[in-house]
């Protein structure tokens, strides 16, 4: 149902490995309740700790030593992804997923917190 949909949304903000266990340490914690940890159960946590960025050109793992870029339109990809680009476009780099034409230093440096 529509109200399972909005309060899962909900649900997914708060949950988080400490929660997901049934000894909370807040009753105002509303994954506290069994009904809300039923909701909840399969919902990916809020918080990934050790997220990684996977480019999609070079299918590599994205670091301090190869950076997220993103294009102007939003799409973001390896510098080494961009810079394969460019070399077979004439130095310039074209979006694999919407075709969109860039010059290089248009991309920018993603800083991922």
């Amino acid at each position: 149902s529509l109200l399972t949909v909005h309060l899962q949304a909900g649900l997914v903000a708060l949950k988080n490995p400490p929660c997901s266990s049934s000894n909370s340490s807040s009753r105002d914690d509303p994954l506290h309740h069994p009904d809300f940890q039923a909701l909840a159960e399969g919902l990916p946590y809020a918080k990934h700790v050790h997220s990684k960025l996977i480019c999609a050109v070079t299918r590599e793992i994205m670091t301090d030593a190869n950076p997220p870029m993103v294009l102007p339109n939003g799409y973001t990809y390896s510098q080494r992804g961009l810079e394969m680009i460019a070399a077979r476009n004439n130095g310039k780099v074209v979006c694999p997923k919407t075709g969109g034409v860039f010059a290089m230093d248009e991309a920018r440096r993603a800083y991922v917190v």
